[in-house]
């Protein structure tokens, strides 16, 4: 293999301006091909997909977890109700003007003709929205004494102020059945604890007035959102200044954690990285005196990143934009290459001498890490699968790429000019003659035995998100008013079949409400309040047709009349009434609801294609979750969703698939290194140390109380990968002499300084998702490279050398 490189080199090295346009051509291939790439931005596709969650992943992404942003107006001391109510107009009017392009909907504020709607359509249905109960009330409304007092209570209101507003529903409506009817509904979010105050959902103290904004765009689109929520804040600011001292306004909502984590991640990442990169930039043109060095460097790096996009663009139609920004981060490995080729010219090997000593440990290395990487296909998840790929075909690609591009574009300077460093003092150091390190090393191995175990899986991945203060206020607040840090539970029922799935939802909401009655429940909310199955729908018509039969339909009509002339009203006063008596009734389609604009039914059924679902929001303390969860256990077609227990046993299921997948890369990286070596001891010479790393970097995380989640697991492919590279790269110095394994372990040195400046500076990140990336790095890294330096070299002694002294 060294020969073909090296024939390689001659060849392009007698036609630079063929290699040059070759390159050239290559990259412009490369870059159209990923530009046709479409990305996915679920991070939920990180989630294995097994035969048993299969139906649970596909109701997850069909149901509408209404992501709202919840607006608290609050009055202060010098504040009035007219206040809070004037501050929630000019609100909702700004954002109209300002902001309309992001929002779907507001809920809230409530106009006086909707609420007239609502009632009319109620009364137009009304067999659909009452009661047993209610028969019970309306059969004592319709005695003679109750008829005559119920006219002359809308005699009275009639004549009042208010009476032109309540004549019309008066006079159609006179025994009030819309208004037992509309009652029901405050199972779709109306809670007792408001009231309306000029259009205006107020709590009873009228101390706080609530708006519920629903974006246009869902939590995951930061990008649009951020704007949005830059609107929304500057809107706050503008009218907590204008109201200073009377009113103000807090905001709480998923979509706004989710802004605020992908603008700290931004800031922490510009910060972080430019002061890595500048550090990395000054050591690597310093160690390798050519300003030229960062842009060699990389191009292999950003060869192989492209290849392996360009790659799956070819087999896939779309991959996961968080597989890819996993999978840029792994690229770190991909450095490796390019800093052992540099560092051997720099210390004047010619490139024959370069590609004998280099070639073959760069494609081990390559190759070996490349399948610990492919090992990610065995998990049912596309975006590890999509990972593995990607981080495969880069590590190979850079690999090959670095052999051929280097020497071409990198010149060592002559012995006189090389200066030793630090970094060279330090790579020509004997670690494995240092007791204390050795001793340091044991004491860390056998402290790790017993902390092993204490590293846990974190599988809260709220844990991992960031919110700043203001956000964390307005949450306080909201549950003091409306408990929102209660537990909520999602009980769902899905199905293909649109009268199945409204029949097996009307079963649910039944049991919501014995449940109510039980005291098992805070609240819930259910669209089976309002929406039913046709089968329910036509057991309300019957029970309705048989309460009126044509008996009690005369006897009405005549004490209606009759009371009513008492009064002044005339015989055809209560004319719709007695046609609403004898109106024929039938079931109304899911779109017939949608009239009532007050409702918010898209909250609760959701559709993907042919695939339906229906959900219930269930407010429930902790001590009850398993009661209600039992409740529907032998529900067909129900799901109770905890989405906090799903995560936990989703996560739980991605933490044991990736301990299988560190024994299956384990397993494939010996039989590789067996195959390439054809020599079991320097096999078990190379692969003891990653084994230590592995369980030194652990036991340190077991020490410090560090926990594994869902995003540092996967770095821990990035720190096995290169620990593999520095063993692979150990025993092939070890068996060329002195001089060159103190060259391989420079450009191991540099490799952890690149990793530590890269990664490990995220240590200083706010965000805890990045700030857990770092440790696991740093430990991992720095374990790695002392491990490495100090066992590998005794391993090699005993193992290899003394059996050769033996037998001479």
């Amino acid at each position: 293999m060294a020969k073909w490189f090296y024939k390689l080199y001659n060849t392009f090295q007698s036609h630079k301006s063929a290699f040059v346009i070759t390159l050239c051509v290559f990259f412009g291939i490369l870059v159209w091909m990923t530009s046709t790439l479409k990305f996915d931005e679920d991070i939920s596709k990180l989630i294995p997909t097994t035969s048993e969650n299969e139906q649970l992943q596909k109701v997850l992404n069909t149901v509408q977890f209404a992501d709202k942003i919840i607006v608290n107006i609050k009055r202060e001391d010098h504040g009035s109700s007219e206040d809070l109510t004037d501050y929630a107009t000019q609100f909702l009017d700004s954002l109209s003007k300002r902001s309309s392009d992001y929002v779907k909907d507001v809920q809230g504020n409530i106009e006086d003709e909707t609420i007239f709607e609502s009632l009319d359509f109620v009364y137009s249905n009304a067999p659909l929205f009452l009661k047993e109960a209610d028969y019970q009330l309306l059969l004592n409304k319709l005695h003679p004494d109750s008829i005559a007092k119920i006219i002359e209570n809308n005699y009275k209101t009639l004549i009042s102020p208010s009476g032109i507003i309540a004549k019309k529903t008066i006079v159609k409506d006179p025994l009030g059945i819309s208004l037992m009817g509309i009652k029901h509904l405050q199972h779709l979010g109306i809670s007792d604890e408001f009231t309306l105050k000029d259009g205006f959902l107020v709590s009873k103290d009228e101390q706080h007035l609530l708006l519920f904004i629903t974006p246009k765009y869902p939590s995951s689109n930061t990008n649009e959102n951020s704007v949005f929520s830059e609107q929304l804040y500057q809107l706050q600011e503008e009218l907590n200044s204008d109201y200073s001292g009377k009113v103000k306004s807090s905001y709480f909502g998923g979509t706004l954690i989710a802004v605020a984590n992908a603008k700290q991640i931004k800031s922490d990442i510009q910060l972080t990285v430019s002061i890595a990169m500048v550090l990395l930039m000054a050591v690597f043109i310093v160690f390798y005196r050519k300003l030229t060095i960062p842009i060699i460097l990389f191009v292999p790096t950003i060869f192989g990143g492209l290849l392996a996009i360009a790659t799956l663009s070819v087999i896939r139609t779309e991959i996961s934009a968080i597989s890819l920004g996993i999978g840029a981060v792994l690229l770190g490995v991909t450095l490796d290459y390019s800093l052992h080729i540099l560092t051997h010219i720099r210390n004047n090997e010619t490139v024959k001498e370069l590609y004998d000593g280099v070639s073959k440990p760069i494609l081990m290395s390559s190759l070996t890490t490349a399948l610990a990487f492919l090992c990610l296909l065995f998990v049912d998840s596309q975006a590890l699968q999509d990972l593995g790929i990607f981080a495969a075909i880069s590590v190979i690609g850079a690999s090959i790429f670095a052999l051929i591009f280097i020497p071409q574009a990198y010149k060592g300077s002559s012995k006189a000019d090389v200066k030793s460093t630090i970094l060279d003092r330090m790579a020509a150091y004997d670690f494995h003659k240092n007791k204390l390190v050795i001793g340091g090393i044991a004491a860390l191995l056998l402290l790790s035995v017993f902390t092993y175990h204490r590293v846990e899986f974190n599988k809260d991945i709220s844990n991992l998100n960031f919110q700043p203060e203001k956000i964390k206020s307005a949450e306080a607040a909201l549950d003091k008013l409306i408990n929102i840090s209660s537990k909520f539970l999602y009980v769902v029922t899905f199905g293909t079949d649109e009268q199945h799935v409204l029949e097996t939802n009307d079963g649910v909401f039944a049991t919501l409400q014995g449940l109510e009655q039980q005291q098992k429940l805070i609240s819930y909310n259910s669209v089976g309040a309002l929406v039913a199955s046709d089968k329910t729908q036509q057991e309300h018509i019957a029970t309705w047709n048989h309460f009126w039969t044509p008996e009690i339909k005369e006897q009405s009509k005549a004490e209606l009349i009759t009371n009513g002339t008492t009064f002044g009203f005339k015989p055809t006063t209560f004319q719709e009434f007695y046609e609403l008596l004898d109106h024929d009734f039938q079931p109304l389609s899911i779109e017939a609801y949608k009239t009532m604009n007050v409702i918010p039914i898209d909250d609760f059924i959701a559709r993907d294609g042919d695939f339906m679902t229906i959900s219930s929001v269930v407010n429930v303390e902790n001590s009850n979750i398993q009661y209600v969860k039992d409740a529907f256990k032998n529900s067909d077609n129900t799901l109770v969703i905890d989405r906090q227990a799903i995560n936990e046993t989703l996560l739980g299921h991605l933490n044991n698939d990736f301990n299988k997948l560190l024994g299956y890369c384990l397993i494939a990286v010996m039989l590789l290194l067996l195959l390439f070596y054809r020599n079991l001891k320097l096999t078990l010479v190379t692969v003891i140390p990653i084994i230590i790393t592995w369980v030194v970097t652990i036991g340190i995380m077991g020490v410090f109380h560090l926990e594994f989640n869902i995003f540092n697991i996967i770095i821990s492919t990035f720190i096995f990968g290169l620990g593999v590279d520095y063993s692979i790269f150990m025993t092939n110095g070890m068996r060329s002499g002195v001089a060159s394994m103190t060259t391989h372990k420079t450009s191991i040195i540099l490799s952890v300084l690149t990793t530590i400046l890269g990664v490990g500076v995220l240590i200083f990140a706010k965000h805890p998702a990045l700030h857990s990336l770092a440790s696991i790095s740093i430990i991992g890294i720095l374990s790695a490279m002392f491990i490495t330096f100090t066992i590998q070299p005794l391993l090699y002694k005993f193992l290899i050398l003394k059996p050769k002294n033996g037998n001479d």
